[in-house]
């Protein structure tokens, strides 16, 4: 796993929606890192709010798309296949 498949959508183009959410999560655990460190105590309280908001956002996140992965198969098996009809026409010259 490369580190660019954190901004990269399935179809390898660049994200930015994978790229903000990227963002916010590394600049608050930055910030909850950088506040444990500057008040040298450990707090609780700031570590399980952190936890709890990037768990719940990772929970959401595949949550919605397992719904929307459900419904996209839904939705391509109650559709009908098409059918492509391909019409031959040959003509033969007579002398």
């Amino acid at each position: 796993m490369s580190p660019l498949d954190l901004i990269r959508s399935r179809d390898g183009s660049m994200s930015l929606t994978k790229l903000s959410a990227s963002t916010f999560h590394a600049l608050l655990a930055t910030t909850v890192a950088w506040l444990t460190y500057k008040t040298q105590q450990f707090n609780e309280a700031m570590w399980m709010l952190y936890s709890a908001l990037a768990v719940g956002h990772a929970t959401y996140d595949k949550t919605m798309a397992t719904i929307k992965d459900f419904k996209d198969k839904k939705l391509e098996a109650s559709t009908p296949g098409t059918t492509t009809t391909q019409e031959t026409l040959t003509t033969t010259r007579t002398p």
